[in-house]
C-alpha cells in the first residue's frame, strides 16, 4: 500500500505538472474543478447517499468537519467569511515560496466546494485570501 505523504506529493507534484502545461489561470481552474469533481464521489463513497438537503453554511460547517477527520488538516473551520485550515497537509509540500498560486491550494478548495455542493442544493465558492506554510484561509461566498 502507498504511503499518504508519497501520494500527497504525487498530487501536489502534478498540481505543479498541470501549470506547466496550461499556465497558472488554467491550472487554478483545472485543479478546482478537479476538486469539485473528487469531493462528492469521495464522500459519497465514505457514506453513500446524503439523506437530506442542507443550507450551505451548515453544508460547508459540515465538509469542514468531515475533512478535518479524514485529516487533510489538524482543524478546519469557519470562521465568518472564512474558512481557516491550520496544519494543512498541502503547504508543507510545495516547492518554493509562492504558496498562494500553487494550483494545489485551489485543489484544495475544489474539494470543500464539492463536499457542500454534494450536501446541498447551493454553491460556495472559496477563494484563497492568505496562504502560509500551515495555514490557508479562504473567503467564502
Amino acid at each position: 500500500m502507498i504511503e499518504a505523504d508519497v501520494l500527497l506529493l504525487a498530487i501536489v507534484n502534478m498540481a505543479e505538472g498541470v501549470k506547466n502545461l496550461v499556465g497558472d489561470k488554467g491550472a487554478k481552474a483545472v485543479m478546482r474543478d478537479a476538486g469539485k469533481q473528487a469531493g462528492p464521489k469521495l464522500l459519497e463513497s465514505l457514506i453513500g447517499h446524503f439523506p437530506e438537503v442542507l443550507p450551505k453554511e451548515e453544508a460547508l460547517r459540515r465538509a469542514c468537519a468531515i475533512l478535518e477527520s479524514l485529516g487533510f488538516a489538524q482543524s478546519i473551520g469557519v470562521q465568518g467569511n472564512n474558512v481557516v485550515a491550520s496544519e494543512d497537509v498541502f503547504t508543507n509540500a510545495i516547492v518554493g515560496e509562492d504558496l498562494l498560486n500553487s494550483p494545489v491550494i485551489y485543489f484544495f478548495a475544489g474539494l470543500i466546494e464539492g463536499f457542500v455542493s454534494f450536501m446541498s442544493d447551493q454553491k460556495v465558492v472559496l477563494m484563497p485570501e492568505e496562504v502560509q506554510r500551515g495555514k490557508i484561509v479562504y473567503r467564502w461566498t
